[in-house]
């Protein structure tokens, strides 16, 4: 068969998975057209949710889930989606495993490609904008973690400290940038120099999810991180203090704070959605929400809703399901 006539099958049969919606169990749906999805973000006011998956780069309504549009990304494995300030510009990154990771930047509004730059030469897993937006870090596969320039993606320095893939990066206003991965070790460092500022290793296992936590209360800042150990674990991390952790009965793979502070939800492998209280690390509730890993978990900022992106496809669930 002619080549271009398979491509036009593949893209007709992507645009009919995107029609595929059916309903779940309790206070949920299923959208299953998504083929595993990696990452979310809300956009035009929550509105809407921009998704990356397997499938590619789409749009959907909330909290209806039907497809709006197809983005054009040119990223064979998308992992990670950040949003800028102005709400318009949108990191996209990934990449080819064993080959290239590639970062790209696109105008939401208009769809159009800002930015394309290739920074890595594995997948980049995690990306993030550093205060200002004047630049981005990223994290890949390749064990290096770097600070471009947003303008152009120039790598203006990149960073050495695992000898591993880098699952995780954070950094928030009062910490520095943060880094984890296949090692089990956690990195701070300052992305202004590049100088290691402290380590955190206590996990015996991959590093799957870093997650800062700041509240005014707080005289110092936290971090919170999840391992294939089955444990997640709350850190002063510039004290280099362990405060205490929780030990699981399933690998943890992604972690959220909701909005009003009172719960740590951590999404894990095999598809259980777990409920704990952010201070004590306590075990409130376990939900099975389906098989397969929950890969991303994201909160809608009105209604408190949850969108997951899980490997059977996007799941959402009522804020009602969520302890007070």
């Amino acid at each position: 068969m002619n080549p271009s006539v398979i491509i036009r099958l593949l893209r007709l049969a992507r645009c009919m998975a995107a029609l595929c919606v059916m309903a779940a169990p309790g206070n949920s749906a299923l959208l299953t057209a998504q083929i595993r999805p990696a990452a979310a973000v809300w956009y035009s006011a929550a509105s809407t949710v921009v998704t990356a998956s397997q499938s590619g780069l789409h749009e959907y309504t909330w909290p209806q889930l039907q497809p709006l549009r197809q983005l054009e990304c040119s990223i064979e494995h998308i992992l990670d989606l950040q949003l800028a300030a102005d709400q318009q510009r949108l990191l996209v990154a990934g990449g080819t495993p064993g080959e290239i990771g590639v970062l790209q930047l696109l105008d939401l509004h208009s769809g159009r490609t800002l930015l394309t730059c290739t920074p890595h030469s594995d997948r980049i897993t995690q990306t993030c904008w550093l205060p200002g937006e004047q630049q981005i870090l990223t994290a890949a596969d390749d064990g290096t973690a770097t600070v471009l320039d947003a303008t152009d993606g120039t790598v203006q320095r990149r960073i050495s400290l695992h000898s591993r893939p880098l699952l995780a990066l954070t950094i928030s206003s009062s910490l520095p940038a943060a880094t984890a991965g296949m090692d089990g070790i956690i990195r701070l460092w300052q992305p202004q120099d590049g100088q290691l500022i402290r380590t955190l290793d206590n996990h015996t296992g991959p590093v799957t999810s870093l997650l800062a936590h700041e509240t005014a209360a707080a005289t110092t800042p936290m971090l919170y991180s999840a391992s294939r150990d089955r444990t997640i674990r709350l850190w002063q991390p510039l004290r280099g203090r362990l405060v205490r952790f929780a030990r699981l009965n399933a690998v943890p793979q992604t972690l959220l704070l909701t909005q009003s502070g009172n719960l740590l939800l951590a999404g894990c492998s095999d598809g259980t959605l777990l409920q704990l209280r952010p201070e004590s690390m306590e075990l409130l509730r376990t939900e099975q929400l389906g098989r397969g890993a929950i890969n991303a978990l994201l909160q809608h900022p009105v209604s408190g809703d949850l969108l997951i992106c899980a490997d059977q496809g996007l799941l959402q669930v009522s804020a009602d399901q969520l302890l007070p």
